[in-house]
């Protein structure tokens, strides 16, 4: 009979075998978790995906009634000359400007208006809208109120000529 004769492992194979071992039942258990955390991240993409469909398909229902309602309003109706005025001091107005008073001349198509701002720069941006929507607007007056601390340091007086729209 033939005698097989078995040799030891190296120790370098043994060594080698051992950190195989040591590094891989961490990386598996690493992965294993890792698998799972992407489970749950996919039902929460999944869940907040639904939510959004939904959202949506109600965005859509509220354009779809407000475009319904929109319709069956009447014509845009003109602003009227005492209105004119008014309706282009509102459009050029922002939260940065204050409007302390109003008074319309509508026989000359003037207005004169008192306004506090925060700064001569806001004033200055107020005073370029209103002079895009009205045509002529002329500083009268201001001055710096340093009885206010914070906002409203600058009070103005203006004067703006409007066209009246045909």
């Amino acid at each position: 009979m033939n005698r097989q004769q078995f040799s030891p492992l190296p120790p370098l194979a043994v060594k080698a075998c051992a950190v195989m071992l040591l590094l891989f039942v961490p990386l598996s258990i690493l992965l294993v978790q890792g698998m799972g955390e992407k489970q749950r991240h996919q039902q929460t993409l999944d869940t907040h995906q639904a939510l959004l469909v939904e959202h949506r398909q109600a965005a859509e229902k509220i354009y779809a009634s407000q475009k319904a309602f929109d319709r069956r309003l009447p014509g845009k109706t003109q602003a009227t000359p005492d209105m004119l005025p008014l309706s282009l001091i509102g459009k050029a107005l922002r939260e940065d400007v204050a409007l302390v008073s109003v008074e319309v001349d509508n026989a000359q198509s003037q207005a004169r208006l008192v306004v506090v701002t925060d700064s001569l720069n806001d004033l200055l941006d107020f005073t370029a809208r209103l002079q895009k929507l009205a045509g002529k607007v002329e500083l009268e007056s201001h001055s710096s109120e340093t009885a206010f601390k914070g906002r409203w340091q600058v009070k103005a007086a203006l004067r703006m000529e409007y066209r009246h729209e045909d």
